[in-house]
């Protein structure tokens, strides 16, 4: 018998749990989580400040040479006839 390892992100275990439990062949998962296990935000104030905290610093929008314009042609994108 083989024992195979691999890594997942946390919000997809549950997801390769399953799918492995009905593969016939597949005899034993034994699932080991680190210690720093994230925890989703609660609260719609609380998701839309990790957002933010996680922006901080990054230079998002430093590419952007006239902002008016920049504004200007995503409005317009918005404004197609489909």
């Amino acid at each position: 018998m083989t024992t195979v390892k691999f890594t997942v992100d946390d919000e997809r275990l549950e997801s390769i749990e399953r799918i492995l439990r009905e593969i016939p062949f597949v005899h034993d998962i034994e699932v080991e989580s680190n210690d720093q296990k994230l925890q989703e935000p609660a609260t719609q104030y609380e998701r839309i400040k990790k957002i933010l905290d996680d922006a901080k610093g990054k230079d998002l929008f430093k590419d952007i040479q006239d902002p008016v314009e920049w504004q200007r042609q995503i409005r317009k994108e918005w404004d197609r006839d489909f």
